[in-house]
């Protein structure tokens, strides 16, 4: 079954919203069933379901957009809170956020926006959001708090018309998406933060909701096309030893070792209460790093 990947048309700005909200990445099976081909998942979709991430949708045996267009929120943060060190250091970003979330981590520091139990439909168009981001005078938009992968087809579209007006493009995401799709807003990024959650394939699978080779796939590929920095946060039973951080520092390294990589500490979210780990093991898992990396900086 061919796969529907549809490119960015200039002028679609101009068309109404409910004309151009039409999904790319999935296929059609049988029986009017759809597979979604955005992140590992790959859910498998009857009509009327919508998929793991709640924000993807078979209808009438085609993918829709439910949420396309919703934002969960919007603030102006320095650049060194995506957390990027060294991509225009010293200057603020126009943040934007989104609903749901590929991933199912536990611990998750946005969960409000990325689990919620209720959704707000606060609908601003790429157009105006771009407008909203040079009247803050920010050099860069950044699109970040849930997953903004998710919404690929939404933030492709602002990312594009952002370059038209000399704006700077930022994403933050987990990575948890494949490659094709991955290419496709990466080639529109100017500079990525990426979750690296654990070198522990399992771990990643049962716990996390991802897929570790799509991850470090998603930032070899981000690597080559635009600045690319990665963010490890340190949580017990999850990522919480040296060894585990040389692991991640092994294959950052095998890219590039000009990756930065932010090791930060977990403080206890939605369904972890656990306490942090130790400074003594944060500063281990510092100096492990190092070994391997040429920048890599720690938050307690």
């Amino acid at each position: 079954m061919p796969i529907v990947s549809a490119g960015y048309y200039p002028n679609n700005q101009n068309k109404p919203m409910e004309t151009r909200n039409s999904a790319r990445y999935w296929r059609l099976l049988e029986n009017q069933r759809i597979q979604c081909l955005l992140c590992s998942h790959a859910c498998v979709l009857s009509d009327g379901e919508k998929g793991h991430c709640n924000a993807r949708q078979n209808c009438g045996g085609g993918m829709a957009l439910p949420l396309y267009a919703w934002i969960s929120s919007i603030a102006i943060d320095p650049v060194e809170k995506k957390p990027l060190r060294r991509f225009m250091p010293n200057t603020w970003t126009y943040s934007v956020g989104f609903w749901h979330c590929t991933m199912d981590c536990p611990f998750c520091q946005n969960w409000e926006i990325a689990h919620p139990f209720h959704v707000e439909r606060d609908i601003i168009a790429p157009q105006k959001l771009i407008e909203g981001a040079l009247a803050s005078g920010c050099p860069s938009i950044s699109f970040t708090y849930s997953e903004p992968t998710l919404h690929i087809e939404y933030v492709v579209e602002a990312m594009q018309i952002a370059h038209h007006y000399g704006l700077k493009t930022i994403l933050v995401t987990n990575g948890n998406i494949l490659a094709e799709p991955a290419h496709e807003i990466l080639l529109n990024t100017d500079a990525t933060n990426v979750d690296l959650k654990t070198a522990d394939a399992t771990i990643y699978r049962s716990i996390l909701g991802g897929e570790v080779k799509v991850v470090q796939k998603f930032i070899q590929i981000a690597a080559g096309v635009c600045h690319t920095e990665v963010t490890s946060l340190a949580v017990p039973g999850v990522l919480d030893s040296p060894g585990q951080i040389e692991e991640i520092s092994k294959f950052l390294a095998s890219v590039s070792p000009e990756i930065p990589l932010h090791i930060t500490r977990y403080h206890p979210a939605w369904k972890f209460s656990e306490l942090p780990l130790p400074l003594e093991i944060l500063h281990t898992m510092g100096d492990t790093a190092r070994r391997y990396l040429k920048y890599v900086y720690s938050y307690y």
